[in-house]
């Protein structure tokens, strides 16, 4: 299938030309491992290399660091690059962060095989049993679906993009967030909110869709001899380097697939 990806939660401050290389080595993966994509960049600060944003499709890059954006899941940014995808006609797309790999090639096939085997409208990971958070950093499914998790208008106030993300997915289903949570309230019928996961979501580990931090890592697997070439190529020791900051806080009660598909 021929769709989009969005690649966005990245800013680049001043001195931080690190970055820079982060975002470049990201858009070279992803033009590289999905030939056919449009791709579609996002953020703020300072621009990426020209040769990065050669790379893209499309892009938006806003000059100014934009704070209010930070740690609260950069709604602003997603929905330009949502609104991109949409005037150029896609109707569904995957979503990640401009400082990470997914190692899967043509991961767009992949998440819609899971779509349709599991008959489901979004693909999730990093979600939690806690407070109603969705995994706001990588995601796939129907872009209408999606625009309407991240509306801004209901996103604010928060400290946490996950919550609201969460909570903009109940209002999607028409389901009023309740003020007070609890993991076993009924929130729609009989329906608890790991039920309504399961019931709209499909679930996968980072560990299966090869998740790679380089935002936590740069500077060991830029150590690495010839890491480019093998990053490029799919050839690399992935385990040692996936997301995996979302599993360090206890309270948050990190779900995986395992305990997903057991509820």
């Amino acid at each position: 299938m021929k769709g989009g990806i969005l690649l966005t939660h990245t800013f680049i401050d001043i001195n931080q030309d690190f970055k820079r290389d982060i975002i470049d080595l990201c858009i070279n993966h992803y033009r590289k491992n999905n030939p056919n994509e449009f791709i579609v960049l996002t953020g703020h600060g300072m621009q990426p290399y020209s040769k990065t944003l050669d790379l893209c499709d499309d892009f938006f890059w806003h000059p100014n660091i934009l704070f209010s954006e930070i740690n609260v899941g950069h709604p602003k940014m997603v929905n330009i690059g949502i609104d991109i995808l949409k005037n150029k006609g896609y109707t569904k797309f995957c979503k990640s962060r401009a400082d990470s790999i997914i190692m899967r090639p043509n991961i767009l096939n992949y998440c819609e095989n899971v779509l349709k085997d599991e008959r489901r409208k979004l693909l999730i990971t990093t979600t939690n049993n806690y407070k109603y958070y969705m995994g706001d950093l990588f995601l796939y499914g129907l872009l209408d679906f999606i625009k309407s998790c991240w509306k801004i208008d209901t996103w604010y106030p928060t400290n946490t993009g996950l919550e609201s993300l969460g909570r903009n997915f109940l209002l999607a289903l028409d389901i009023e967030p309740p003020k007070i949570w609890n993991v076993n309230a009924k929130l729609s019928g009989n329906s608890t909110w790991i039920d309504l996961l399961r019931t709209h979501t499909s679930y996968r580990d980072v560990e299966n869709i090869k998740w790679i931090d380089l935002r936590g890592y740069w500077k060991e697997i830029f150590s690495i001899n010839n890491y480019k070439e093998k990053l490029l190529n799919n050839q690399f020791p992935f385990k040692r380097f996936i997301f995996k900051s979302w599993h360090m806080e206890r309270k948050f009660y990190p779900i995986n697939e395992k305990l997903f598909y057991k509820f």
